[in-house]
């Protein structure tokens, strides 16, 4: 057995993204790991018709009625058991042939890794663009207010993973969550810049990065964004009072966004001016975005 996991949930509406995912998988230059797979009302019989073929796997179950968050967990628990690393990775994502390779050297050197995803569209063609990690910007300056460190581009020392869990079960940004307490806790923090997964966007995301946004993307957004905050707070900030005031800092340019996109005028005035930013968005960066600040805190 390795000690080395290869982690992704499968659940229904995954199903054409599967060949793909698995394909790149067993494309790996580096195949010295173990694929665990959680399953959220899916069945290892249904992976592999989709797949085309069986393959060695350990399968996890969720049990009836979880959360999404508790329908990771319990893999992720049962890894911490088995395992000293863990490579996530998303089942509707595609794997570049060098990521666990370039995951675990990197792991010999820091507690958590993320690296940077070519962007592709739900057909699987090239979007043109890149989701980018900045290896030179402080954490302190990104994490109250924008994310990088998927459930699809990371990859973490089982160390450090205990120490993040729990995390609530009412959680929806788990991947910002861990990474943010990660941060927190101190753990040594690798960004590489370097593309290694390819991003799916599509209907389902939770998180999109590619325009046009709509309004119901940007009112589920902040929503999203108030319980995280909320979260954090109530299970996190309490020990790290000298962190405590950029996260509420956060919150209450969070709460001046909310309380201006009421007015549909500027909402409209908005969502039409950050579609025209030529930028290359990370999770959640486009909410109260800087660069629309005479908008929003007008």
């Amino acid at each position: 057995m390795s000690n080395t996991a290869l982690y992704t949930t499968i659940y229904p509406g995954e199903e054409l993204y599967l060949k793909p995912w698995f394909d790149s998988v067993a494309a790996q230059t580096d195949n010295d790991f173990d694929i665990v797979i959680g399953l959220d009302a899916f069945t290892p019989e249904q992976v592999f018709k989709h797949v085309g073929q069986e393959f060695e796997a350990r399968f996890v179950s969720a049990d009836a009625g979880a959360t999404p968050v508790e329908v990771r967990t319990k893999p992720i628990e049962f890894i911490l058991n088995e395992y000293d690393q863990v490579v996530f990775t998303d089942s509707d994502d595609v794997l570049f042939p060098q990521r666990v390779e370039r995951a675990k050297k990197q792991l010999q050197h820091c507690d958590l890794t993320a690296c940077a995803l070519e962007i592709i569209n739900e057909d699987g063609s090239a979007a043109g663009q890149l989701f980018p990690l900045k290896e030179n910007a402080t954490l302190e300056e990104l994490l109250p207010f924008a994310n990088v460190f998927g459930l699809s581009n990371t990859a973490y020392r089982c160390e450090l993973l205990r120490r993040v869990l729990p995390v609530p079960c009412e959680c929806v940004m788990m991947d910002w969550f861990m990474a943010t307490k990660a941060w927190l806790l101190g753990a040594e923090i690798y960004r590489d810049s370097a593309p290694m997964m390819s991003y799916r966007q599509h209907g389902s995301n939770t998180a999109r990065v590619l325009a046009p946004f709509t309004e119901k993307q940007i009112i589920n957004g902040f929503r999203l964004l108030k319980l995280h905050y909320s979260l954090l707070s109530d299970h996190v900030l309490a020990d790290y009072p000298d962190k405590m005031e950029l996260f509420r800092g956060a919150d209450t340019r969070l709460d001046i966004f909310i309380d201006s996109m009421k007015d549909e005028a500027k909402l409209n005035t908005y969502l039409i001016s950050l579609n025209k930013l030529e930028e290359e968005h990370i999770w959640w960066s486009w909410l109260a975005h800087p660069q629309l600040e005479e908008i929003w805190k007008n």
